[in-house]
């Protein structure tokens, strides 16, 4: 059960003055249980890519499966795709709508007909994961802060208990406590067999955290690997508009003096390999 993405490619305005190609080829499996990071400057593809991903956006050319249903199928299986695979916009005031909270967390449900009963079990439980108090139930969302409303986006998209998760940007506008807290829940997540595909200008955080990372450049992949392998390819050729986290900045400069040093993002790994050099 995966999300597999062949070759896809999207042009915006085809056929006009204002055509542009977007993605070029790219190839992405998502497993469920399995956190992908998606990485680039501002302009190459991410945000394409991830409503690719949900049916939100259809190939111009490739294909886009989603536990083996095809996104260029008829509407009845489009449908399914988009109860699959829950989408977090980048921007909280694109996704919320509704009058109240309340609301907001209920349409997702009520689309997939989900009982009362279930709504209601499934509103609390998710808005208590994601640290937002019931008493916000019948607030307007958009007296909301912006770190609450991207919880709340969160929380909406969880209520209907997505297989897959794809989260544009989804750290941006929280401050350091919730910021953690969100990725801790994210982690967990995944523990429980959701496939996140985590969009993000955040190198050091991808590296960190994904199971495997992919890298777009002008639409194009440039890596698709695990972080390890991805850490290796950045000491040999940086990547256009992403800062190198600081542990690479300084192994870097280090081999600049003909020092080669063990690394990684992992505080205890690098512990343990640095006890191995000393030892050996």
């Amino acid at each position: 059960m995966s999300i597999r993405v062949d070759s896809l490619c999207h042009v915006y305005h085809p056929g006009t003055p204002l055509e542009t190609r977007a993605l070029a080829g790219v190839n992405l499996l998502v497993e469920r249980g399995e956190w992908i990071a998606v990485v680039g400057q501002t302009g190459s593809g991410k945000s394409t890519l991830a409503q690719h991903l949900n049916a939100l956006l259809l190939p111009t050319g490739g294909s886009v499966t989603v536990d083996g249903i095809s996104t260029t199928g008829e509407t009845a299986a489009l449908r399914e795709v988009r109860r699959k695979v829950g989408l977090v916009f980048q921007y909280p005031e694109h996704q919320l709508f509704a009058e109240s909270v309340r609301e907001e967390m209920a349409f997702g449900p009520k689309n997939w007909n989900f009982s009362e009963e279930e709504i209601n079990r499934s509103t609390i439980e998710t808005l208590t994961l994601l640290g937002l108090p019931l008493e916000f139930l019948d607030r307007s969302p958009f007296q909301l802060s912006g770190g609450q409303k991207r919880r709340l986006c969160i929380a909406s998209v969880l209520a209907s208990r997505p297989d897959y998760l794809v989260l544009d940007e989804p750290t941006a506008g929280m401050d350091a406590p919730g910021r953690k807290e969100l990725l801790a829940l994210l982690k967990c997540l995944v523990k429980e067999g959701i496939g996140v595909v985590h969009i993000t200008h955040d190198l050091e955080l991808a590296l960190a955290l994904a199971d495997r990372v992919l890298v777009l450049e002008k639409g194009k992949t440039i890596f698709c690997g695990t972080p390890d392998s991805l850490m290796d390819e950045l000491l040999d050729r940086p990547l256009k508009g992403l800062c190198l986290p600081p542990i690479l900045d300084l192994v870097s400069g280090l081999r600049d003096y003909g020092y080669s040093i063990p690394y990684t993002l992992d505080p205890d790994a690098l512990a343990e390999r640095l006890e191995r050099e000393i030892r050996s």
